[in-house]
């Protein structure tokens, strides 16, 4: 291998590292993202965007390859990739990272093709399998360092560092492929067919959206999903028109008619999402069922990592050797085959974590040799000229198969999660008949710990009174709406605020206050009776209309006062049966007998009467001066007739003097019972707020707690139950892989073990 051969490979593997490592170290730095940029509803856009961009942009790249030099097109993508990076860590919202990193997913998804096609015109099949084992471990490496370094990079540095630290390599990348790649020109001029790659895009991008949305953002037989399939179906159909139809496709679609190609592209559709399957949801059983954090589990998917690069560069390096590749990848899809089936049968929740790590080893060992001897396969039946379209078009492929598959286990898992949870709490929503079982990974128990202690935080806090906390709460749509349905602004304390106020207008009076504090669950049912209605208030004006009642002489109202426990003794003791009219009828009475008795010489009554404030200043002037003996009949018959006459009169100034006196009294009586009142209720309030503030929070957290518990034992046994699931289906894809392997011919591997530039040099 000569020097500028080899320089030339380091640049095209750097390049690669950059577009695998991207796929993986934006995810731990999206949280961050989120937080700076706003936007949450925006967030799987960011992660769309590239995937649509990178798919689409494979097979375009690919076909350039065919029609320009090699190396400017490798030199455009590498551009692009860098740019898109550069203007990705330079996002000032939402909407401009979504943008940059769609320029970036064109990149990155033209240095996938474009490094596979690189090697396979440099190097002849048996060499480049051995290649082809070293670009797989460079991806399984990006695949594991990615999240570590994500993580690094946002906690030491910033977000934007996720993108710039594409910069320096790719820079050097650059100047390697620049300074060493030769130019490999294409042996002859063809037009692009610009119709081709727009239907491309016409029937790719719905589908990608489809089934990125479908069972998550929208039901799958919502008119959206059913919609974008439409629309993809008949751009696949016109698509395929027009390939057949134009003089030079952007596909040559007569590859299929090599059998080790639709064989290859067929196995590849469906190794894809096997690949993924085993690796996307370990993460979860790993930190949600063994209880691994989320830095260890990182570490404990090393192993499978491991294994695809071993396997991946043993592979390479023995179909290099033996100079053939069917059985190497029948004899690996058997061996994947059977690790499927054995890790459905015997994963469990309770499996020794180190026989887990182990198997993981395994399946890695057998899911990398078929990462790049798949496409070696393929290669070794292209004709030269198309092996741009076709090793694009095999990429292209494994997406499309790998965003089906994922689309079809994200279900599986979500299905078999949504089983344990309706078992556990069989009123959720999901459970309900007809119920859209949503396909997304939130809520899925990784650090669920960590997410109830901080729920348990946030809303002791808004109970507490804090209202960052209630608004958190209220934002955060991971929070059940029964939740927050409980909430109040301002907590605990803003509840007996509000309460206060409403006692205290009640006892004012305010009619309303006291209709709604009988409404209130919350109040003890003794407290609402205790509280009259229309307050003190009409407390006191009840009392007085009865006081009233009475004194006019009422005997109901008279015996109603003196039963009432209530009414001051005092009081009680002014009152008359009969009322103020009695009790006049029977002081003239009186009045007129003491008279009598003076007038005729009884000294002491004559004093009793001139001792009475009230008595009448003629009748003082009749005791001071008497009349004669003869003449006393008479006079006595007068002062009768008089009193008798005055009697009415007198009764009715009476009764408005007591009533007066009365309603003085009543006055100063309901001021001070209304301020005892208001008291009363304020301490008793302040004791009660005082102990709510001590248990309620406590009862909630004691809640939560059983809650976690039982989501928990939920999570574990819908995620064991999903990944035995996944397995399953993972070991059905590997035999549709597998049978379309088997027929495959078995030939050997073309050319030597030099690079193809230094043969022809």
């Amino acid at each position: 291998m000569s020097p500028e051969v080899r320089f030339t490979l380091i640049g095209i593997m750097l390049g690669l590292f950059l577009a695998a490592l991207d796929q993986t170290i934006v995810s731990t730095a999206m949280p961050r993202i989120i937080a700076d940029l706003k936007g949450t509803e925006y967030y799987a856009w960011v992660t769309t965007s590239y995937l649509l961009a990178a798919t689409v942009s494979a097979p375009i790249f690919g076909r350039l390859t065919e029609l320009f030099s090699r190396k400017s097109i490798l030199l455009i993508a590498v551009i692009i990739f860098l740019l898109g990076s550069a203007l990705s860590g330079l996002s000032q919202n939402m909407a401009e990272l979504i943008l940059f990193r769609g320029v970036q997913g064109i990149g990155g998804g033209a240095l996938f093709a474009l490094a596979l096609t690189t090697i396979a015109v440099l190097f002849p099949p048996r060499e480049r399998s051995r290649l082809g084992g070293l670009f797989g471990a460079v991806f399984g490496l990006s695949s594991a360092v990615g999240p570590w370094l994500g993580g690094l990079l946002t906690d030491h540095l910033s977000w934007h560092w996720v993108f710039y630290i594409n910069m320096p390599v790719g820079a050097v990348a650059l100047w390697f492929i620049a300074r060493y790649m030769p130019g490999l020109p294409p042996e002859h001029q063809e037009r692009f067919d610009y119709l081709g790659a727009f239907l491309l895009v016409v029937w790719t991008v719905p589908l990608m959206l489809a089934f990125s949305w479908g069972g998550s953002t929208y039901p799958w037989d919502s008119p959206e999903i059913l919609g974008l399939l439409a629309v993809s179906l008949v751009g696949l159909i016109l698509w395929v028109w027009a390939e057949l139809k134009v003089e030079h496709p952007l596909f040559d679609l007569s590859l299929f008619r090599i059998p080790t190609f639709s064989l290859a592209a067929g196995a590849i559709f469906f190794y894809g999402p096997a690949f993924l399957g085993a690796v996307v949801f370990l993460p979860l059983y790993l930190q949600v069922v063994k209880g691994v954090s989320a830095s260890a589990s990182g570490v404990t998917v090393l192993p499978l990592t491991l294994g695809v690069i071993l396997g991946s560069v043993g592979g390479g390096v023995l179909a290099s050797r033996i100079g053939r590749y069917k059985p190497i990848l029948v004899g690996g899809s058997l061996f994947l085959l059977a690790l499927f089936l054995l890790l459905h049968f015997i994963l469990e929740a309770s499996t020794p974590l180190p026989l887990v790590i182990g198997l993981f080893f395994l399946l890695g060992l057998g899911l990398g040799p078929s990462q790049s001897l798949i496409n070696i396969a393929a290669q070794n039946e292209v004709p030269m000229q198309r092996i741009g379209s076709a090793t694009s078009g095999l990429q292209f492929t494994r997406q499309i198969g790998s965003t089906m598959g994922i689309a079809l286990l994200g279900t599986v898992l979500a299905s078999s999660l949504n089983q344990e949870l309706c078992r556990v709490f069989p009123e959720s929503a999901s459970c309900k008949p007809k119920a859209v079982v949503q396909r997304n990974m939130e809520g899925t128990g990784i650090d669920l710990d960590r997410q109830f202690q901080d729920l348990e935080a946030k809303i002791v806090a808004a109970l507490k009174g804090d209202e960052a906390a209630y608004e958190a709460l209220k934002n955060d749509p991971n929070v059940p709406q029964e939740v927050k349905k409980n909430l109040v602004k301002g907590g605990i304390p803003a509840q007996f605020a509000r309460t206060r106020a409403l006692l205290l207008s009640a006892l004012e009076g305010d009619r309303a206050a006291w209709e709604e504090v009988q409404k209130d669950p919350n109040l003890p049912q003794e407290f609402k009776a205790r509280l009259p209605e229309g307050g003190i208030p009409g407390e006191f004006a009840r009392l007085k209309a009865l006081v009233f009642r009475a004194l006019e002489g009422d005997p109901a109202a008279y015996q109603a006062l003196l039963q009432n426990p209530q009414v001051p003794q005092a009081l009680k003791e002014q009152l008359v049966p009969g009322g103020v009219a009695k009790a006049v009828e029977e002081e003239v009475s009186a009045t007129y007998a003491l008279l009598e008795k003076a007038l005729r010489g009884d000294a002491g009554a004559k004093a009793r009467l001139l001792q009475n404030p009230r008595l009448d200043p003629r009748l003082k002037a009749l005791l001071q001066t008497p009349p004669p003996p003869q003449a006393l009949p008479q006079v006595l018959a007068q002062v009768k007739a008089a009193l008798e006459a005055q009697k009415a009169e007198i009764a009715a100034q009476a009764l408005a003097e007591a009533k007066k006196g009365v309603e003085l009294a009543l006055q100063e009586a309901q001021a001070k019972a209304l301020e005892e009142a208001k008291a009363q209720v304020l301490s008793a309030l302040a004791q009660a707020e005082e102990e709510a503030l001590k248990t309620v929070p406590k009862e909630v957290v004691k809640q939560l707690e059983e809650t976690k518990a039982k989501l928990k034992e939920a999570l574990v046994q819908g995620i064991v139950q999903a990944e035995k699931h996944i397995f399953l289906y993972s070991a059905l894809f590997i035999l549709l892989s597998f049978l379309l392997l088997l027929g495959m011919p078995d030939k050997e591997l073309k050319g030597g073990f030099r690079p193809q530039v230094e043969q022809g040099a």
